[in-house]
């Protein structure tokens, strides 16, 4: 298990840099904050050039030809500095308060969230990479059972510093790796369980069409969906003026005809958030995540390699 791993020295090392360096903009106002992480991300774009490339190969496949070399290099600069953005606003959560909170955060859709809690079932809301995304964990201070699906950092103490800026507006954290019974509870006890499916998923992926092309999608959501009855509510952080984030959420993805194969109806799941997903960025190209390789794997036909078993990364 991940969580036998060795402290070392250097993990020690970067956790006190880590924690220094989030006691330095807890001190300072956060508009200025917010734009110190815009303008480190702005220099991470260029003059670093940090998968410059990369970057723009992918804005011009996903939102097409007709955009000028002017606009996919504004796009993509405006990417960095939403990300340098949204990183420290994250390492600010310790001083964010309630008021805070109230006066900076709006949930769009709360009706979604209110039926699937009626309904008994919790249910299961899945977002992307997406404006500040972590603003998600403070819709457990606004009143709502959110369990969150999080990812595990090599280094265990920075990976302790993140997962308790998460919990501490209230929500419950479960590691993404090895999952799946938290998941069952969490949806057991009806609860609102979020993680992140809009990255490659590699070999055992589900393709589905994602700007204009195959994706290999994680296909946890739509199998659990299809195990519990749970609803899958596609939900998007989009970044507002002057430090205000409106967390939206949509109605419940369609559930796909009891006579298809198990498989097919996870498929459609799949699709049915990612065309949501693909809409937000469409609309907002400059808050997504665009330095993620997302068209990194290839479908069967395109690559030559086998076709993967119809999954994706855990669950």
């Amino acid at each position: 298990m991940a969580r036998n791993r060795k402290t070392t020295l250097s993990h020690r090392l970067e956790y006190a840099a880590t924690r220094a360096f989030q006691g330095l903009l807890c001190a300072l106002p956060a508009g200025a904050a917010r734009e110190l992480g815009a303008s480190l991300g702005a220099f991470a774009w260029s003059p670093l050039g940090i998968r410059r490339h990369v970057v723009l190969e992918q804005i011009a496949h996903a939102l097409g030809d007709d955009l000028t070399d002017a606009r996919r290099v504004e796009i993509a600069r405006e990417s960095y500095r939403n990300f340098g953005r949204m990183t420290f606003e994250y390492a600010r959560f310790a001083r964010l308060t309630p008021e805070d909170i109230t006066r900076t955060v709006r949930i769009t859709g709360r009706e979604h969230l209110d039926a699937a809690l009626d309904a008994g079932k919790g249910a299961i809301i899945v977002s992307g990479h997406f404006g500040n995304w972590e603003y998600f964990a403070t819709m457990a201070s606004l009143g709502y059972p959110m369990t969150f699906l999080v990812g595990e950092q090599h280094n265990l103490l920075v990976d302790g510093v993140m997962n308790r800026l998460r919990a501490r507006f209230g929500g419950e954290i479960v590691p993404l790796t090895g999952s799946l019974r938290g998941i069952f509870q969490a949806l057991r006890k009806n609860r609102l369980v979020l993680w992140l499916s809009d990255q490659d998923a590699g070999r055992r992926g589900v393709f589905v069409e994602f700007l204009g092309r195959p994706a290999s999608t994680p296909y946890g959501a739509g199998r659990i969906a299809e195990s519990t009855g749970s609803p899958i509510l596609p939900a998007m952080a989009v970044r507002r003026d002057g430090g205000h984030h409106e967390l939206v959420v949509r109605g419940p993805v369609a559930v796909p005809p009891a006579d298809l194969e198990t498989d097919e109806r996870v498929r459609l799941l799949t699709q049915g958030y990612t065309d949501v997903f693909e809409e937000f960025i469409r609309r907002y190209p400059e808050q997504y995540f665009w330095m993620h390789r997302r068209w990194k794997t290839r479908p069967p036909e395109t690559s030559g390699e086998p076709a993967g078993g119809g999954g994706g990364t855990e669950p």
